[in-house]
């Protein structure tokens, strides 16, 4: 019998320290064999996972988690050394990889400096991105399905949770105190309300809006609106960037938006009032149907989520806009500046209602 111990970690884990070069170790295809008297400690190479198999009880520990390594002891009853130097070789493989360490038992650590999120200094005026979906659900979508989605937060980006929320500011609840059923039955009760949301960094803001009536109304075309804010220095930190894309794209198939993208904040086209395309696109595109007939270059060059949706990104840590892969947007689909008017080529009812006589 053996004792196992696993890896999980964001970069492939290395071999360069110097206690792999011992004399008592040996060097296979498979990784390396470290020999003692009485008993081996067997590393095998990295492995590249899909997020998947990446065990429930791992998943968010570390955001961006992309690689497995198995370290296993030989014979389970090996001389206390033995297990003094599997602790040893499990710190330094995970130091090396940003990775956490999970035994058989259940058990999961972190060695020193590997952290979830490093600390980002406060500054007046940060740069941040937004994550966006524009989705046809109405107010239902809060008894229905927000529940799911809260819980798909807090197991993946529990940062965005809402620390404290209320109507107006400073907000006058903790989710800490008051727990999820009392926020989810708070914003059934004040859904067509502006929620102020306080989430943890890297999240500034979050917004939830779903106007009283999904559609073409009087005023113009409304749909319901989700927006995520982080900052953009969160995207140099390890697995970050692998952490949001995942997370968008999940997000994504769970809202099933007619549009949804990720930009920087200042290049903002969010609320209900839906008018269009944006005519420059971000680092992130996401289309559902109406659109997915409208727009065939864009599925031509885009991946299929879970769900079938059409999406093309360019989310990684020197990330750039969509125009380095896929043309503009047609004019024909895009916003016009006049607000009062909607792109030509228009997949709606309305867009507006028209008075009664």
């Amino acid at each position: 019998m053996s004792y196992d111990i696993s890896i999980w970690s964001v970069n492939k884990t290395s071999f360069e320290n110097e206690i792999f070069n011992q004399e008592n170790i040996k060097r296979q295809n498979e990784g390396i064999i470290f020999e003692g008297p009485n008993f081996q400690i067997m590393i095998g190479n990295s492995l590249e996972v899909m997020e998947e198999d990446i065990p429930e009880e791992v998943v968010g520990q570390l955001p961006g988690i992309k690689y497995f390594t198995e370290i296993i002891l030989e014979p389970l009853g090996a001389p206390k050394r033995a297990f003094q130097i599997l602790k040893k070789i499990s710190k330094i493989l995970a130091q090396s990889s940003h990775g956490i360490i999970f035994d058989e038992r259940g058990t999961i650590s972190s060695p020193t400096g590997v952290k979830r999120l490093e600390t980002i200094k406060v500054k007046d005026d940060p740069d941040c991105l937004q994550m966006t979906w524009w989705f046809m659900k109405d107010h239902t979508f809060i008894k229905d399905d927000f529940k799911a989605f809260l819980e798909f937060i807090e197991s993946t980006l529990p940062e965005a949770l809402p620390r404290r929320y209320g109507i107006y500011e400073p907000p006058q609840f903790k989710l800490a105190e008051k727990g999820k059923e009392h926020f989810i039955q708070f914003l059934s009760e004040h859904i067509h309300e502006v929620i102020v949301w306080y989430p943890s960094k890297p999240f500034t803001y979050i917004t939830i809006q779903i106007p009283p009536k999904i559609g073409a109304t009087r005023e113009g075309f409304r749909a319901s609106y989700i927006t995520m804010e982080f900052l953009e220095e969160v995207m140099n930190q390890p697995g970050w960037p692998t952490e949001l894309k995942r997370f968008w794209l999940k997000a994504s198939d769970q809202l099933q938006p007619f549009y949804g993208e990720m930009r920087k904040a200042k290049f903002s086209i969010g609320d209900t009032w839906w008018r269009g395309f944006p005519k420059k696109l971000g680092n992130a595109a996401v289309i559902g149907k109406p659109y997915i007939d409208l727009w065939p270059e864009f599925t031509k060059e885009a991946k299929q989520t879970d769900s079938g949706l059409f999406y093309i990104e360019n989310i990684k840590k020197d990330y750039q806009d969509l125009h380095s892969i896929i043309a503009e947007v047609p004019e024909d689909l895009v916003q016009l500046k006049t607000k009062k008017k909607h792109s030509r080529n228009w997949p709606f009812e309305g867009p507006f209602l028209k008075y009664k006589k």
